[in-house]
């Protein structure tokens, strides 16, 4: 995989595997051309990781192409016998009015009574129980902090504590204070 590679990034990456057969000894940045020469092998480490994950991709997308095309064909396959087995239960409804099941070594197969289904539009359901007096136990409010307006609102102080106006402690908020991220953006 790494023939594909631009040559000086794979010299930058041979470069690092020479350095860990060697042991790599603790490395200190303290120049401009050493804080380059680490992000030149940044910059190939990440080109790898491209390269790694676009021909993973691939084969993904590959795999994926037939699990689809062999599970529709099974669905489908899958779908005419079912459909079969339909038309079979529906014959014998028809011959015997009380026919509930029939068995098999391999299953059975059976016609089951069924609750009828709700089907619910809920805003326009809630919006008629309100409207005619019937909200009380049919509807259900839901309560919840609308936390950029809290952040507005209260003060953080030093020690993360989140306090109102009145300098009132405000419970179930607690604020981490978190150092200065590090960002490195290799050039790719």
């Amino acid at each position: 995989m790494s023939n594909l590679l631009n040559p000086l990034f794979q010299a930058e990456l041979d470069e690092l595997d020479q350095q860990e057969q060697e042991e790599r000894q603790r490395f200190v940045v303290d120049s401009l051309d050493s804080l380059t020469w680490v992000m030149r092998k940044l910059v190939a480490l990440e080109k790898q990781r491209k390269e790694v994950n676009a021909v993973a991709d691939a084969e993904v997308y590959r795999i994926e192409s037939y699990r689809k095309t062999e599970l529709e064909k099974a669905q489908r396959d899958e779908d005419y016998f079912r459909g079969l087995l339909s038309e079979y239960a529906a014959r014998c409804r028809e011959e015997d009015p009380k026919f509930k099941s029939v068995k098999t070594p391999y299953g059975s197969v059976s016609l089951k009574k069924q609750q009828p289904k709700w089907n619910y539009d809920d805003a326009v359901l809630t919006e008629w129980l309100m409207e005619n007096g019937h909200a009380d136990g049919l509807v259900r409010f839901k309560q919840e902090p609308v936390k950029t307006e809290i952040k507005k609102q209260f003060k953080v102080t030093d020690a993360g504590v989140v306090v109102d106006q009145y300098g009132q402690m405000v419970p179930g908020i607690q604020v981490e204070h978190r150092g200065d991220e590090l960002v490195i953006k290799p050039e790719v």
